[in-house]
């Protein structure tokens, strides 16, 4: 399903030609990806963007921003700078620290809103899992209805992360979310993993 970015076109053109114009890898996370994938929309006033600034320095994004009318909302260190788009409202632009996170941004695939704009997105899969990482309530009703919606998912992709990041104990999180889509009715049985598929 494709996402409502209307509200954002303004404020990802203009992202799209500085970023790449300062050569950083960047891609939509947050809701607006989600929306993506989910069974219907849900609004949000709010994006979120991830990148893979290498050598780059987050100020550089920064400056090119303000000399396009852009305000800055706030500063985390090298990990997050949230900016004010003078149309489309807040957006937040997160560095990626992490090689899931870099190699996340590496696999997103384009989104063509029209001819001239196309912007990279994350794939269902790291949408999931960054959303299994944030656990927060909304994140959760999100992954729900992207299990409803059901797209194709690559359990041995998402199993590889669930373990690297066993800590946090996303694959609990993951198998109750669709435990309970499952028990509410909004899922007639869990997806099917190829681990859940018998040797021949």
């Amino acid at each position: 399903m494709a996402t409502d970015i209307e509200p954002f076109v303004s404020a990802l053109r203009d992202l799209s030609d500085t970023l790449d114009h300062e050569g950083i890898d960047w891609a939509v996370a947050g809701a607006v990806a989600a929306n993506n994938y989910r069974d219907a929309t849900r609004t949000t006033t709010d994006l979120d963007v991830i990148l893979a600034l290498a050598g780059n320095d987050i100020s550089d994004v920064q400056d090119a921003l303000h000399q396009r009318g852009w305000t800055t909302i706030a500063v985390a260190g090298d990990s997050l700078l949230r900016v004010g788009h003078p149309e489309a409202g807040r957006l937040d632009l997160m560095v990626s620290g992490t090689d899931y996170e870099t190699g996340a941004i590496a696999t997103a695939h384009p989104v063509e809103h029209d001819e001239r704009l196309s912007f990279k997105t994350l794939a269902v899969e790291d949408v999931v899992i960054l959303k299994l990482i944030a656990g927060r309530m909304q994140d959760g009703a999100d992954i729900e209805s992207i299990l409803v919606a059901q797209p194709h998912f690559d359990h041995e992709y998402m199993a590889g992360w669930f373990e690297e990041f066993v800590h946090l104990s996303l694959g609990e999180r993951f198998k109750r979310i669709e435990a309970n889509a499952v028990e509410r009715g909004l899922l007639r049985k869990r997806t099917v993993r190829k681990s859940d598929l018998p040797d021949h």
